[in-house]
């Protein structure tokens, strides 16, 4: 950013004097203009600027007025009125207007362009067409003098300049915001599963280790030492069966690692996507795939080997249900990452409990069913639901155990930052889903629903 001197600015001040003695605003303008500065100035948020911005004109002139947005696709979208104050859906048969460089008369009103800072417009990447923020409309049933047009310029102006700003502000904001989800998304669902490479580098080591003594006991054979061919052929069949087994764990934790590098990859291209940074939040990159192929059983064979080191007994109720009655348009990386959390909860966090023979078991299910109408008329919802036992939660709890940091009192020495659950209610609510957990008589149901979305045959022949 270029240094700006003294002299510089003393030189823009003189021409805005000149300017405005030019203007020749009248006492009620000049107090409309002032009121509108010390207003935005007061207030912070967006929707009070919109209010301000419809509220002056009609206080001092007596003018009804309409404040739009424009939306990416270059189409108006209303968000305030002087009448009605803040439009919460724009689509309630309410007119829109003609997005233009200039004003233009329509059905006894005037709509003005309202336009962005210049000097932010060079600065900062702002997603708007033609740099028009919004559009803003007067009514006016009688034409309006040319000076009254060059007021109403002046003052769409004013509007565009801090809308801008505090548009920005905003976007700093969520881009702040949404760092900070980030960290934690990243801490959680990747630094902490890396930690698993020190393990099979521990293994790796061990099995070294065993190929190193092999090849010692190797050398001394070779030695022969007036032992007879029989002794030799016992000896070196237990070389062998030494060797298989050490070569049969090398192929077992080669194939880990490599499921284990995939996963991380996965999560890696999924959190730092360009998009999110551009647009301050997860951007989804929805594509058709295969809900129990493609996301549930590659993440639930990474946590088999876990389920079954504490006495976790799986019982998958989706291994019947026909590959192609559940291909959903989903983030593909983001929803394994939704699976990934509910399992890891699981392994940490399932408790034994006796059945109604009297045994002692513990258990986790995995479910899904189609809600018709779930989500409107046409619109089924998908529910997938994830079954632990043990003490169920109270409904205090179950309301609470999706929130940020929560952790409740039955969590034990378990380690936990209260993250996972918190980052499975932000996917699938992105996702246009929701979220939840019922507590039951041996444990506890989470689930999560989301809209069954028709996958169009184009989308089906793209990778």
């Amino acid at each position: 950013m270029p240094k700006i001197s003294l002299n510089h600015i003393i030189r823009r001040v003189k021409k805005k004097k000149e300017d405005y003695h030019k203007y020749n605003f009248d006492r009620l303008q000049e107090e409309a203009f002032a009121t509108f500065f010390d207003l935005a100035q007061e207030y912070t948020s967006l929707e009070a600027l919109y209010l301000i911005s419809v509220a002056v004109p009609k206080i001092f002139f007596g003018h009804e007025s309409k404040l739009y947005l424009v939306e990416e696709d270059n189409t108006a979208r209303l968000v305030c009125t002087s009448e009605k104050g803040i439009v919460a859906d724009s689509s309630e048969g309410e007119e829109t207007v003609e997005v233009t460089d200039s004003y233009y008369r329509k059905n006894g009103s005037f709509v003005f362009p309202i336009r962005g800072n210049r000097a932010l417009r060079k600065r900062v990447p702002f997603h708007v067409p033609n740099q028009i923020l919004g559009m803003f409309e007067i009514t006016s049933e009688k034409n309006l003098s040319d000076r009254w047009l060059f007021f109403f310029e002046k003052y769409t102006n004013r509007i565009g300049y801090n809308l801008h700003q505090k548009m920005l502000i905003q976007q700093n904001i969520e881009h702040i915001k949404f760092i900070n989800r980030l960290v934690a998304d990243i801490e959680h669902n990747v630094i902490t599963p890396n930690l698993y490479y020190k393990l099979f580098f521990r293994r790796l080591d061990r099995i070294i280790k065993n190929f190193e003594a092999l090849r010692s006991d190797f050398e001394e054979i070779k030695r022969l030492d007036g032992k007879s061919a029989e002794e030799l052929v016992e000896e070196l069949g237990n070389l062998q069966s030494r060797f298989d087994k050490n070569l049969n764990e090398l192929r077992k934790q080669t194939e880990e690692i490599k499921k284990h590098y995939e996963h991380i990859s996965l999560f890696l291209e999924t959190l730092f996507r360009r998009e999110h940074f551009v647009k301050g939040t997860y951007v989804l990159k929805e594509q058709p795939c295969n809900f129990k192929r493609e996301i549930l059983e590659p993440v639930l064979s990474r946590y088999l080997p876990k389920f079954k080191e504490r006495g976790i007994v799986i019982e998958n109720l989706l291994e019947d249900v026909p590959d192609d009655e559940i291909e959903l348009l989903v983030d593909k990386g983001l929803i394994s990452q939704v699976f990934d959390n509910y399992f890891s909860n699981a392994v940490k966090y399932t408790r034994e409990i006796e059945d109604y023979l009297g045994h002692k078991i513990k258990f986790v299910s995995c479910g899904r069913r189609v809600l018709k109408d779930y989500f409107g008329k046409d619109i089924d919802g998908v529910k997938f639901t994830v079954f632990t036992t043990g003490p169920p939660l109270s409904e205090e709890e179950a309301s609470k155990v999706y929130e940020e940091g929560y952790r409740g009192q039955g969590m034990g020495i378990e380690l936990g930052a209260g993250h996972g659950l918190s980052f499975v209610k932000h996917v699938i609510e992105i996702h246009g889903g929701e979220v939840g957990c019922i507590p039951q008589k041996n444990g506890n149901l989470f689930y999560f629903i989301i809209p069954k979305k028709r996958v169009s045959k184009k989308l089906e022949g793209k990778d």
